[in-house]
């Protein structure tokens, strides 16, 4: 109940909206990319160096990442990775060049793996010290409902036999709605320590 309480409950409810987005993206990239690009007439070989990428961009997509919030903050800087992740999840229906192809898949792991690590801090910063602990874990299991939704939905788009270009646009959805809920976050955090008392409370 205290998720709720003292100015919390915009803030909750976008973050746990943030959680689910991002892990959705990540389980259905990580359970159907190479499935996807053997579909788009890619080798095996070639479309399980697709998935290191993702995670190498992941990796390397959190340490930069939380090396440019320590500058920016830490929200722009997820709203940035959620954006540049959503548009190149999207751009990977367009059969680029294959440089461009493993670029484009970089930078969708560091805005979706990498961006999963930036919204820890985010909630971390947000609750005070005595609820901390309580809003990770909610946060972390409404990031779980994604991550179990995510497989679910890349099946269902494997099923209904889209264009390769409407796969990879539904799977950036999320990513365009976790932009979203993270501005209602700033707003939030914003309405937030502007009442003060409500922080020490």
């Amino acid at each position: 109940a205290e998720l709720f309480r003292h100015n919390r409950t915009l803030g909750t409810l976008a973050m746990w909206l943030c959680f689910f987005c991002c892990l959705l993206m990540v389980y259905a990239l990580g359970s159907w990319l190479p499935q996807l690009m053997r579909s788009a007439g890619y080798s095996l070989g070639s479309s399980l160096s697709f998935l290191l990428a993702l995670n190498f961009g992941g990796m390397l997509g959190a340490i930069c990442g939380g090396r440019i919030a320590d500058r920016f903050g830490l929200p722009r800087v997820v709203i940035a990775y959620f954006a540049l992740g959503a548009l190149c999840i999207a751009l990977l229906g367009t059969n680029p060049a294959m440089p461009v192809l493993y670029l484009l898949i970089f930078i969708a792991g560091a805005g979706t793996t990498g961006t999963q690590i930036l919204l820890y801090a985010s909630v971390a910063e947000f609750y005070n010290l005595s609820v901390r602990s309580t809003g990770l874990g909610w946060a972390s299991g409404m990031g779980r409902v994604g991550a179990t939704v995510g497989p679910m939905l890349g099946g269902l788009l494997m099923a209904a036999k889209l264009p390769m270009a409407m796969n990879f646009v539904a799977f950036a959805i999320p990513g365009v709605i976790a932009v979203l809920a993270t501005l209602v976050f700033i707003i939030a955090s914003r309405q937030q320590s502007a009442r003060p008392e409500l922080a020490v409370a």
